[in-house]
């Protein structure tokens, strides 16, 4: 949220300030939040309207973006969270198509704190080798990532 405050205002220091007031209106009004719905969509359409708000407040500085720029910004915002949405559902049936040793290995080296050489020598692979099946571990979920999208009408 914050990353899309900044992305309609040009201060750091203003988006602070605009994230703080999101966040305590978020508060104010999360039981009319519908469960099941895209909590980020719905704080970042309070986020815009603080933005608006904001402008309306600071209207005498004049690096400040006009109503239908920071439109266009949440039209977009909101396209481009319904595509990482896919594609994360996508990513997560792909996972689930992939051998229990593949799998293992992504776990080992995503959720541990850990480092490829680590994991290579709980294996008992080198590094490079280690590397190289990650290598292709993440071409194949990016192939199923893409033809499962086009399948569905959501691609790129």
């Amino acid at each position: 949220m914050y990353g899309y405050i900044l992305s309609l205002v040009p201060d750091w220091n203003d988006a602070d300030e605009i994230l703080q007031e999101t966040c305590l209106r978020l508060w104010e009004r999360f039981d009319a939040f519908e469960p099941g719905t895209d909590f980020g969509a719905w704080a970042c359409t309070i986020a815009k309207f603080q933005v608006l708000t904001f402008r309306k407040t600071k209207s005498r500085n004049k690096l400040l973006f006009s109503d239908e720029f920071i439109n266009l910004v949440a039209a977009e915002q909101n396209t481009q969270a319904e595509l990482l949405d896919s594609r994360r559902t996508a990513l997560e049936r792909c996972i689930e198509k992939l051998s229990e040793r593949n799998r293992q290995l992504l776990r080992s080296c995503y959720e541990s704190n850990t480092t490829i050489a680590q994991v290579a020598k709980q294996i008992g692979r080198t590094a490079e080798a280690t590397y190289k099946a990650l290598q292709r571990i993440r071409a194949t979920l990016h192939d199923c990532i893409d033809r499962r999208l086009s399948s569905e009408g959501g691609g790129r």
